[in-house]
C-alpha cells in the first residue's frame, strides 16, 4: 500500500575501501600540481635571461639553456611555429618547436617578433628580450644583467580549462552528492546529484535480485554513489541503469519502466518491491 504522505527510504550502505582516502588525496595533489604548474610562469616571471661571465642563461619554469660567448646570433621574424612540447600561451611560448629553416628550436620567448636566434647545438635557441640590443651588448662586453621579454605571461587557457574541469570533480570526490529514495502516494522518486527519476507504482514493475552491479560502462562509480550504465545479470538484462548506493549489496531491487531496467539499493529491498506489487494487484 502506498504511503499517504511523502516518505524518505533508508538506502543500503557499504564499507569505504581502505584505498579511497588515498585516491581522493592523490587527486587533490594532482589538481594542485596542475594549477601550480600553469601559474608558475607568472609567479616566477619566466622566461628570464641572465647574462654573466660572457654567457647567457635562459631559464623557463622547467629548464634552462646556456648560450656560450661568441655564439653566432641573428635577429629574425619567425612564423609558422609548431609546438612539439612545451607551452604556447600568451607571454610564455617556451619549449621545443618546429621552425622552418632550422627544423627544431628551443624557445624561451613571449611569442613576439623579431626573435634572436642563437646557433647553439644540437638545436638553435630562440630568445625575445624586450631590449635585444642591450642584452647583446652586455653579453658581448662580458657584463652582467638580467633581461626579460616585453610581455609577461598571462593567465593561460590551460589554467582556465583546468580550473573549470577539475574544480567540480574535486568537489564531487571530496563530498559526493547524496542519493535519496522518496515515496509519494503514487510513485517512487529517486534524486541523484543532477537528476530526478520518477517511477509511478502503476506503470513500473519491480523484482528482487541477488546480483550485484558489474562493469561500469558509463557514469559514476565511487563508494556509496553509483549512477549510469553498468553491465549486470540482474533482472535478466545485460545492461542496467544504476541508481544505487552499494555495488554488491546482499539484495537489490530492479525496476523496469518504459523498457529500461534500473538497479536500486534500498535498505529494505523487499519492502520497496512490495509497494509496486501491491499497486499492481490493487
Amino acid at each position: 500500500m502506498a504511503p499517504a504522505n511523502a516518505q524518505l527510504l533508508a538506502t543500503a550502505t557499504e564499507p569505504t575501501p581502505r584505498s579511497w582516502p588515498l585516491v581522493r588525496w592523490s587527486f587533490v595533489a594532482i589538481f594542485a600540481s596542475i594549477l601550480t604548474f600553469t601559474a608558475l610562469p607568472s609567479l616566477q616571471a619566466r622566461p628570464v635571461y641572465e647574462v654573466r661571465g660572457g654567457q647567457i642563461i635562459a631559464r623557463s619554469v622547467t629548464s634552462s639553456r646556456v648560450i656560450p660567448a661568441g655564439t653566432p646570433v641573428t635577429s629574425e621574424q619567425l612564423t609558422r611555429l609548431r609546438k612539439v612540447m612545451g607551452s604556447n600561451t600568451t607571454g610564455y611560448v617556451v619549449g621545443r618547436f618546429s621552425v622552418p629553416r632550422y627544423r627544431m628550436a628551443d624557445l624561451y620567448t613571449d611569442g613576439s617578433n623579431p626573435m634572436l636566434v642563437f646557433l647553439t647545438r644540437p638545436r638553435v635557441t630562440v630568445l625575445t628580450p624586450a631590449d635585444p640590443e642591450a642584452l647583446l651588448a652586455t653579453w658581448r662586453t662580458g657584463g652582467t644583467g638580467v633581461f626579460r621579454p616585453a610581455r609577461s605571461p598571462s593567465v593561460s587557457t590551460e589554467l582556465i580549462l583546468a580550473t573549470l574541469i577539475l574544480t567540480p570533480l574535486l568537489a564531487f570526490l571530496m563530498r559526493p552528492p547524496r542519493m535519496t529514495y522518496r515515496l509519494t502516494p503514487d510513485a517512487l522518486e529517486v534524486r541523484t546529484g543532477l537528476h530526478k527519476h520518477r517511477f509511478p507504482f502503476a506503470a513500473t514493475r519491480a523484482e528482487l535480485t541477488w546480483d550485484g552491479l558489474g562493469m561500469r560502462l558509463f557514469g559514476t562509480a565511487i563508494p556509496g554513489y553509483y549512477t549510469g550504465s553498468f553491465s549486470t545479470k540482474a533482472g535478466g538484462v545485460s545492461r542496467i541503469q544504476a541508481l544505487a548506493t552499494a555495488y554488491q549489496p546482499s539484495q537489490a531491487v530492479v525496476l523496469k519502466l518504459d523498457g529500461v531496467a534500473y538497479y536500486l539499493t534500498p535498505a529494505d529491498p523487499a519492502a520497496l518491491a512490495a509497494y509496486f506489487e501491491n499497486s499492481a494487484t490493487a
